[in-house]
């Protein structure tokens, strides 16, 4: 027979747990789109809930509900499981969860009505949760996925919880608590009850640094990357520009400014969700054709900007005009009109100090090249002729 010291004893893990829980709630309910909070939820409420069940509930009178109780600690073990995969973006592997359960629900059926056995039924429960809570671990392992140190802190903590979880009726076993009927009083049981309560803690403090992290990273690339073609913007450009200008391995590089022919007649003829299209269609066009220590950049309207790391004027000028080449042979954005163009301006750093100087000249470049009739690539230390298409407008910069 429990004291009420004991009662709060036992209470006391559930009562923690459900506190996790609220946490990780409230977690989810500030940043909706981290969904594996919100499976861990479930998986701690669950989990309480059974425990203080197990608890309030007679000794004589749990076996009766071995099915309920089994079913929602499978229940709970699935949600966890649903919290890892949808962290790891692995799958749950459901229908296999599922025969894991009806197998395991049969036995326990077996062995609570037909064949009473409470060791029996720990044992096979025991097996069945640790099949579950394995099969993103597996799937992980399977796909070779790469970590940072959160992930694989997560990834480590998930295995040693399921190899404790595989691996508890033999400590029930080794600590002589093979009859069941005295476990719910036994130190054992009170070990297990704060160990789950642990084992929670440890899962809320990783996921909840998890999904901090993940906020923290979102919020950078909102503040980082046009929303639009999923670019740098300008102020990130820079930032990233002085990191390149620093690594004298960089040298020589080349800047290149580009601007989309006619843009305004594209919005006017086709529509703006259109003129979008043709924004992304670039931007794709651009990253396609640099290397991936290259930074390309919108900065604003339907100009861009590349810095090309390790490369000769000569060099930079076949990329722009392969560009050009390219995006001319793609028509699917805007089908039954003229081909798209660029116009292009290219300029050479060889030292930090012509940064600025080469954006500028790479400007004006791009501009030249628009009066000298468009879709073309300038190349800084070459004389162009400056032919302005309209009369009216010469002196002063065409319209895109």
């Amino acid at each position: 027979m429990h004291t009420k010291n004991d009662e709060i004893l036992v209470l006391a893990p559930s009562a923690g747990i459900l506190i996790l829980a609220a946490i990780l709630i409230v977690a989810w309910l500030g940043q909706r789109s981290q969904r594996f909070l919100l499976w861990q939820f479930y998986a701690y409420s669950l989990t309480a809930l059974v425990l203080v069940a197990q608890t309030v509930i007679p000794l004589e009178k749990l076996n009766s509900y071995a099915l309920l109780i089994s079913t929602c600690y499978l229940l709970s073990a699935w949600c966890l499981a649903k919290s890892w995969a949808q962290r790891w973006r692995v799958s749950t592997q459901p229908k296999v969860a599922l025969l894991i359960a009806i197998v395991t629900l049969t036995a326990i059926y077996q062995f609570s009505w037909v064949e009473p056995n409470a060791w029996a039924r720990v044992s096979i429960f025991s097996l069945a949760s640790s099949l579950v809570l394995a099969l993103p671990i597996l799937q992980v392992h399977s796909k070779k996925i790469s970590f940072d140190l959160l992930d694989k802190s997560l990834l480590w903590l998930s295995i040693i919880f399921t190899v404790y979880n595989l691996t508890r009726p033999a400590l029930i076993w080794l600590l002589g608590y093979t009859d069941l009927r005295y476990l719910p009083s036994s130190p054992y049981w009170i070990l297990t009850l704060y160990s789950v309560l642990g084992f929670s803690f440890l899962f809320t403090v990783v996921m909840t640094a998890i999904a901090v992290k993940e906020t923290v990273d979102k919020l950078r690339k909102e503040r980082d990357f046009d929303a639009l073609t999923k670019l740098l913007n300008r102020r990130s450009f820079q930032e990233h520009a002085q990191r390149h200008l620093t690594d004298m391995r960089s040298y020589p590089m080349a800047m290149l400014a580009c601007d989309i022919d006619h843009f305004k007649r594209i919005n006017d003829t086709w529509g703006h969700e259109r003129g979008d299209m043709v924004l992304q269609l670039v931007a794709t066009t651009l990253q396609n054709n640099v290397r991936e220590h290259d930074l390309v950049a919108r900065f604003g309207g339907e100009e861009f900007v590349l810095l090309l790391a390790g490369i000769t004027l000569q060099e930079a000028e076949f990329i722009a005009q392969r560009i050009r080449s390219d995006l001319g042979s793609k028509n699917t954005v805007l089908p039954n009109a003229p081909k798209l163009t660029m116009s292009f301006g290219v300029s050479l750093i060889t030292k930090p100090s012509q940064f600025e100087q080469a954006m500028k000249e790479a400007d004006q470049l791009l501009y030249q090249a628009k009066n000298a009739g468009r879709d073309r690539v300038h190349v800084s230390g070459v004389c162009y002729q400056d032919k302005s298409l309209d009369i009216h407008q010469q002196g002063n910069r065409p319209s895109a």
